[in-house]
């Protein structure tokens, strides 16, 4: 499927409707929007780009996200078992910075002013690996 062309003709609104959640959901299963978590020296980093569910605009959103959890090596294999059955879910929420300054967007705003929320699991938490949403 080919990517939406941005509709930088949508206005600004702040908007946090359910709907767009599931939107990005939907560009996710398309593989129009991408999404990323990772654990590099226990440091906890997510990445959400591709399509904004609103705009379609290209947005590219790094966070180091406040979590909780033990995101050390894990030691024996009971550990990794549980690790397993247990994966760590990091919620993200993303406001659009698709660069665009869309109509009745506040002065030096740039994107739509939406914002949705993506869940993301860290598959082994442990490891320098990403994640999947």
């Amino acid at each position: 499927m080919p990517a939406p062309e941005h509709t930088t003709s949508e206005p600004w609104e702040a908007t946090s409707d359910f709907r767009w959640t599931h939107r990005a959901y939907d560009l996710l299963e398309q593989n129009l929007l991408r999404a990323d978590v990772s654990v590099v020296e226990g440091v906890l980093t997510t990445r959400v780009w591709g399509n904004c569910p609103r705009c379609e605009g290209l947005l590219d959103d790094r966070q180091v996200p406040m979590a909780v959890g033990d995101f050390s090596p894990v030691r024996g294999r009971a550990d990794r078992e549980a690790a397993a059955l247990h994966p760590a879910v990091v919620v993200v929420d993303v406001t659009c910075g698709c660069g665009h300054a869309h109509a009745g967007a506040p002065e030096g705003t740039t994107g739509c002013g939406v914002s949705f929320r993506v869940e993301l699991v860290a598959e082994d938490a442990t490891a320098d690996a990403g994640g999947t949403p």
